[in-house]
């Protein structure tokens, strides 16, 4: 790496925790082998928590994920599942152990790759166990739009991968048909994208849900049209339950997102998020819709809830 690309890198993760299978390694000096297959061939998985007063929300559920995803690719991890739980908690119990840092909240991210060895798709090729890094950065590094502000999203004219082709159930590191889709909003002047199927019904974001509101009933992609099965998403749907608002997974058309009365968003690092631009058109005059802010409150009281927050 050049030297003033390096520098670059340094200062701007000068607390960043790197743990290389169960190692904490300085930035500086983390390295993933040339012949790494998520270098090759984007053959790896991955799975993203956030903290909250130091406490990750709902990592079992990740780890669940994180093993259908494993299933789905075909991937037998060398190492338990516990192993990659114990070593999470342990990372970001390092990160806090920093000066300044006792009381930062941070996004958590686990790699795992197959592991390296000739070049070449067989797994004969494959010369070592999995590879697993896990990063710990301040989740102020990744600045999300204001509840009050909201989202400003562009339906891309790419298609989402087909689940038959590359099931988006599957948290791969092969994330290019996202990156394509967010790019070319981002030149657009959006903050991300939206993605229809092969057949013109919506899917996600490109790496979120997608809810809109109608007539006080809630709807959302199902499963089966070619969406990651979301932890935040799953909690929004039982907020529903909870809450008496009437929730539905149906496929539709991009138009109804534009004649709805809410758009939100959810992931574990936007949370809750209401949409107010699509395409350039306004959605909710522009500001929060009633039923958004309630699913708001609800999922922030349950976070303080299951984590037991102060």
């Amino acid at each position: 790496m050049p030297a003033q690309i390096q520098n670059t890198v340094l200062n701007n993760t000068r607390s960043t925790v790197i743990n290389i299978n169960g190692q904490f390694v300085p930035v500086s000096e983390a390295n993933v082998s040339v012949f790494d297959r998520s270098f090759l061939y984007g053959d790896s998985l991955y799975e993203v928590v956030r903290t909250y007063q130091g406490k990750p929300f709902r990592l079992k559920e990740h780890l669940k994920r994180l093993e259908k995803s494993a299933a789905l690719c075909q991937m037998e991890f060398s190492q338990p599942i516990a192993e990659y739980e114990r070593e999470i908690l342990r990372s970001i119990e390092h990160f806090r152990a920093q000066p300044g840092k006792a009381h930062e909240d941070v996004y958590c991210r686990i790699v795992i790759s197959r592991g390296a060895g000739k070049i070449g798709f067989g797994l004969k090729n494959v010369e070592t166990p999995y590879l697993y890094v896990i990063y710990v950065e301040p989740i102020s590094m990744f600045p999300n739009k204001p509840f009050d502000q909201g989202g400003k999203l562009q339906i891309s004219a790419r298609t989402r991968n087909l689940p038959n082709a590359l099931d988006p159930a599957m948290k791969s590191g092969n994330y290019l048909n996202s990156l394509l889709a967010y790019l070319t909003a981002a030149d657009a002047g959006y903050d991300d994208a939206l993605m229809l199927d092969y057949q013109g019904f919506m899917t996600e974001g490109t790496t979120y849900n997608i809810f809109y509101v109608n007539r006080g009933i809630v709807a959302t992609s199902p499963l089966d049209v070619g969406i990651l099965d979301g932890v935040t998403r799953r909690a929004i749907i039982d907020l529903c339950v909870e809450l008496g608002i009437p929730c539905r997974e149906v496929r539709y058309p991009k138009n109804y997102l534009y004649e709805a009365d809410e758009v939100f968003v959810s992931s574990s690092l936007k949370e809750v998020l209401p949409v107010f631009d699509l395409d350039g058109k306004k959605i909710s005059g522009g500001k929060a819709g009633p039923i958004t802010k309630i699913l708001k409150n609800a999922f922030d009281e349950l976070v303080k809830k299951e984590l037991r927050l102060s």
